[in-house]
């Protein structure tokens, strides 16, 4: 049997606030909302008694991100950064790193780091960082 990549799964603290940064900012396609789940086989599953989710999924070219926000039994804000053991940043390939670097900026909503040529030169990027403060990385890669 083949092991596929099913999703990526996103805990955030505004279910409708994620979903428009990951359409409106990244591109991904709004899937479906409306995972509303909790009960014993969930608190079984996740190890979190008393958990109740609302969830959404958004992606594009066969990838999945599922954003999920805690109703209740919920944690505390995450501490994020490349630095941090076990926290994720996520990579977007686009065709124009300048021009999708321009369309971030000029909406004024969000911190840009400068574009950098990656390890000497195979590829530009930058990052931003999604409303609960996972990186986002964009990234071009050369011919």
């Amino acid at each position: 049997m083949t092991h596929v990549l099913d999703h990526m799964g996103l805990t955030v603290s505004d279910l409708d606030r994620s979903i428009a940064f990951y359409c409106d900012v990244v591109g991904m396609e709004f899937q479906k909302r409306g995972f509303k789940t909790g009960g014993e086989w969930f608190d079984t599953l996740t190890n979190n008694s008393g958990a109740v989710i609302d969830a959404a999924r958004v992606g594009f070219d066969g990838f999945c991100l599922q954003l999920v926000q805690y109703q209740e039994g919920g944690g505390g804000t995450a501490l994020n950064g490349h630095n941090r053991v076990g926290n994720p940043h996520l990579c977007i390939r686009v065709p124009d790193v300048d021009e999708k670097r321009r369309q971030v900026v000029a909406s004024g909503d969000h911190q840009a780091t400068p574009i950098v040529e990656v390890a000497g030169g195979p590829a530009r990027s930058f990052y931003i960082s999604d409303p609960d403060g996972t990186p986002i990385e964009f990234i071009q890669l050369r011919p």
